[in-house]
């Protein structure tokens, strides 16, 4: 692979390696520094970490970061903490914090900078930092009206839910860092919303989508309920006379069903259409700043997709926990289920192990509900589930999401379904897998194109995600290029990274002309130009006759313009735990397990075989809201 290329992984291992050579050094007599104040920096997981480290002639006195981009909850923490560390324990030896391992790395390397330059003893910045607790040999129990496993964007959702009813709960989540996938994930956020879409258009080719989409022949009783309900739905649109775009939670429905080819639970996916409008304010109301445009995702379908002004994922998980704090909601880290405890029938908590090996009882005098997550990071589960996804492919993932929930629940009955299905994510970063490393903001696809290292389109687009990858992987390489002008490009993209920081690391091509990108990515020449022009002509006419593409937005014509490497990494894991549209975990006979609930992607019956981009954030989070109120209902 190209340098170019360099995956933030390498560069992760690249880093710890030069610390531990450095700190490997053994110099003798007594660890001694030029006192003054030192600055470095290191780029980390955004952008550049610039950090300031005070020396006096004995001891490291403080660091300080006067400035960095990481993400809220996962890179701070991380900076934070080892900040901390160091200071009070005189010693690079500390450990980095998983789910942030990038931003770790790079810190640490900044300060061992600036201690290099005062010509730091490294001998005494090797030594092991101390324990910072012990085993408790003796079970501690906790109880509350209700006990949350996860504080990703489910927990978090279900708890601060809870609490606004005035329930007590306990939130225990395994990792060091709070908001699961969610904080790391682009916002987007899927729901029908009559006053953002106003604004938007409806296209014949659009008609022609829902006309071919009710006119199918059902799969069964649910999906002709659905598709009747669509057509009323419909027909009254065409009465009224509106040539804005037609969108209600039915159409939702109907697309997340048929675009999951057809093996979702109608129940679940209704419950959910029909609920994700309301999570929308509710999330308004609690401080998520929602664009006021809405277009469509990767692989949406429609134009129903919600951004967030803020970073990844911290517009989200930001006023979630906020609302937490507020509500005085216990939030305990490095805490990891093991088992859920049942007594006479009934879920009645889950046995948990601290980072020291203490065993904890937490006890929910009403329910418990699982938020774990999916199981994209546990090799052996996804690949049991789908002998496909062999062992070396990356994921989006944070490091966490192995399966526990979906574990624990099956070993005391509960049942799974949909477990083969496991989707991956067409535009992610070769390499790392990661989501991140864009020119333009994780809006709509309609000023992008996506070509082959051949200068050439070979997709449609607004397909849905399973198409697109299995497009890519046709390609040369199996990677392709986003291509997009200066219209859609902003200073930092939607993961707070500097665009022109990127360029100048080259993961993103730059160039004044179409003919310079054809030569910084060895493209046949004028073939990048001819498929501009040809893709513009299409913007003209809105119409694509070679790949069937149905949004358009501008030509690509504004200068500089910009490439983006992409290639597939596993994103989601659709099955999981069967819930009932209460979000109670059904046994294996069908019968709900009586205090045991269960939101996120932990759960199974949604997304069907391949999940609507847009779709997970807006599941999450409602029915999480949806667990903590059938359980406050009982």
């Amino acid at each position: 692979m190209n340098k170019e290329h360099l995956s933030k992984t390498k560069r992760t291992a690249v880093a710890l390696s030069a610390i531990v050579l450095l700190l490997s050094l053994v110099s003798c007599g007594k660890s001694k520094f030029k006192a003054g104040t030192y600055t470095a920096s290191v780029y980390g997981n955004n952008d550049y970490i610039n950090v300031q480290v005070v020396l006096t002639k004995n001891k490291i006195a403080s660091i300080d970061v006067t400035k960095h981009s990481e993400t809220r909850f996962l890179g701070d923490a991380a900076i934070d903490t080892i900040a901390k560390d160091i200071v009070e324990y005189q010693t690079l030896n500390v450990d980095s914090v998983s789910g942030a391992t990038v931003t770790s790395a790079a810190f640490k390397s900044a300060v061992y900078q600036c201690i290099k330059q005062a010509n730091g003893d490294t001998a005494s910045l090797n030594a092991p930092v101390p324990p910072k607790g012990t085993k408790n040999d003796n079970v501690t129990t906790e109880s509350a009206d209700i006990i949350i496993v996860g504080a990703g964007g489910a927990g978090l959702a279900a708890a601060v839910t809870a609490a606004q009813a005035g329930a007590q709960v306990i939130v225990i989540e395994k990792m060091p860092v709070i908001g699961g996938n969610t904080v790391r994930c682009a916002s987007a956020f899927n729901t029908a919303d009559p006053q953002r879409q106003a604004a938007l258009p409806m296209t014949d080719t659009l008609k022609a989508a829902v006309v071919k989409a009710v006119g199918e022949k059902p799969a069964n009783a649910a999906h002709a309920k659905l598709i009747n309900d669509v057509k009323a739905k419909y027909n009254a649109y065409l009465a009224s006379g509106s040539q804005t775009l037609f969108d209600c939670p039915e159409w939702h429905a109907l697309q997340t069903y048929n675009g999951g080819d057809k093996v979702g639970h109608v129940d679940l996916i209704r419950t959910y259409t029909e609920n994700t409008f309301d999570t929308l304010h509710w999330m308004e109301g609690l401080g998520t700043p929602f664009r006021s445009k809405v277009s469509q995702g990767a692989g949406a379908l429609w134009q129903r997709t919600h951004q967030v002004d803020a970073p990844a994922g911290t517009g989200l998980i930001g006023p979630l926990y906020d609302e937490a704090i507020k509500h005085n909601i216990p939030i305990i880290t490095n805490m990891r289920a093991e088992r859920i405890i049942v007594e006479n029938g009934k879920a009645i908590g889950v046995r948990a192990i601290d980072r020291f090996g203490s065993t904890y009882d937490y006890r929910g005098t009403k329910g418990i509900i699982i938020a774990t997550g999916g199981y994209s990071n546990n090799k052996e589960m996804r690949q049991k589930s789908n002998p496909s996804l062999t062992p070396d492919m990356v994921s989006t993932n944070q490091p966490g999401t192995t399966g526990d929930g979906i574990i624990m629940a099956v070993a005391i009955g509960a049942a799974t379904t949909g477990m083969d299905y496991v989707q991956t994510y067409p535009l992610a970063t070769p390499g790392s897998g990661t989501l991140q490393g864009r020119a333009r903001k994780m809006s709509g696809l309609d000023n992008v194109i996506d070509v082959n290292k051949e200068g050439k389109r070979f997709v449609n687009e607004d397909a849905r995600r399973d198409a697109f990858v299995a497009a890519i992987k046709k390609q040369t390489d199996a990677i392709c290029y986003d291509i997009n002008d200066a219209s859609i490009v902003e200073e930092k993209n939607s993961f707070n990274e500097n665009v022109e920081t990127l360029v100048s690391l080259g993961r993103i091509y730059k160039a004044d002309t179409l003919a310079g990108l054809e030569e910084q990515l060895k493209m046949p020449a004028g073939s990048l130009q001819a498929t501009v022009a040809e893709y513009n002509k299409m913007v003209e006419a809105k119409n694509d006759p070679v790949f069937g593409r149905k949004l358009f937005a501008d030509k690509i014509e504004k200068a500089p313009f910009y490439a983006t490497p992409r290639a597939p990494s596993i994103h989601h894991t659709m099955g999981g735990l069967y819930i009932a549209t209460n979000a109670q975990v059904m046994d294996v006979n069908g019968k709900p397990i009586d205090g045991l609930y269960a939101a996120g992607e932990v759960v199974g019956g949604i997304h069907g075989s391949n999940r609507l981009g847009g779709n997970a954030t807006a599941d999450v989070l409602t029915f999480g809201r949806i667990a903590a109120r059938s359980i406050l209902a009982k």
